[in-house]
């Protein structure tokens, strides 16, 4: 009876692990070039935001020093697009890696953006946080394409829609609104060099790749024009970046600006 059992139990383990494997075949086979490490791997950054509060909200940072945490949660297939809470069912539906950005000294912050897996290149798509602040690409905007090449560049644009229900405003209240809207962002990537980067996680080699977005919101006294230069430190090796600086400028009825600088401080990386 127990080698009947044991036999069992073998053949269960062995049907488990080619689950596995075809599991993460198929995964693979989703994401293509595109580098990223396995579901649940999280990389703890210190964060250092300086300058306007305006211009450093831009990016989800109030002035200060704390920590910020990233993890991947997984692919997520055939996301459409969302406006609050109204899913935009004629949006074309995307595949997209999931990451949850958390900060221990707020507790109540929760950030989540989704990336569109669009041949080969990573884009920007939905980005929602624990305020209920709400972005949608309509077209995503792709900030990296793999793989990396050194002194490669390439512009992209596309409307995007803004929910800021703490203000009480909507800048599109419906995807059909669109027609009502200028609001419009660009983005213009250049590929750098490799450089050797040392940070308090270790040092890695990189790829480094700088992102200049450019957008505008708003209509009349709340019209602004903002430049973000992103620049960040790319590991093949992690299949996230390790190093991050941006710089801030924001024109508008009060201009602002800022920079926010962050740098990994440790990282996990569970089995594949």
């Amino acid at each position: 009876m127990s080698r009947i059992r044991l036999g069992a139990w073998q053949t269960f383990v062995s049907i488990c692990l080619a689950l596995a494997c075809f599991i993460g075949l198929a995964q693979s086979q989703e994401l293509g070039a595109i580098q990223a490490p396995p579901k649940g791997s999280s990389f703890t950054f210190e964060v250092k935001a300086t300058g306007d509060k305006p211009a450093t909200m831009s990016l989800w940072q109030v002035p200060g020093e704390g920590l910020e945490v990233h993890t991947l949660k997984g692919l997520v297939r055939n996301v459409k697009g969302r406006i609050g809470s109204q899913t935009l069912e004629q949006a074309t539906p995307y595949n997209c890696l999931a990451w949850e950005i958390t900060k221990p000294n707020d507790p109540k912050f929760r950030g989540e953006y989704l990336y569109a897996i669009v041949d080969n290149a990573l884009c920007c798509y939905l980005e929602r946080q624990s305020s209920g602040e709400e972005k949608y690409y309509v077209k995503p905007l792709a900030l990296f394409r793999f793989p990396l090449r050194p002194e490669d560049s390439f512009k992209n644009s596309t409307t995007f829609y803004l929910h800021l229900p703490d203000t009480g405003i909507t800048l599109a209240k419906s995807y059909t609104s669109k027609g009502a809207t200028t609001d419009t962002i660009e983005a213009e990537v250049t590929v750098g060099q490799q450089e050797q980067i040392t940070t308090k996680a270790g040092t890695f080699p990189t790829t480094k790749v700088t992102v200049t977005f450019r957008s505008h919101t708003g209509r009349f006294l709340t019209s602004a024009n903002t430049t973000i230069t992103m620049e960040r430190w790319w590991s093949e090796k992690l299949g996230y970046f390790i190093k991050e600086h941006d710089d801030i400028l924001m024109d508008a009825l009060i201009d602002s600006k800022g920079t926010v600088n962050k740098e990994l401080v440790s990282f996990r990386l569970p089995s594949p």
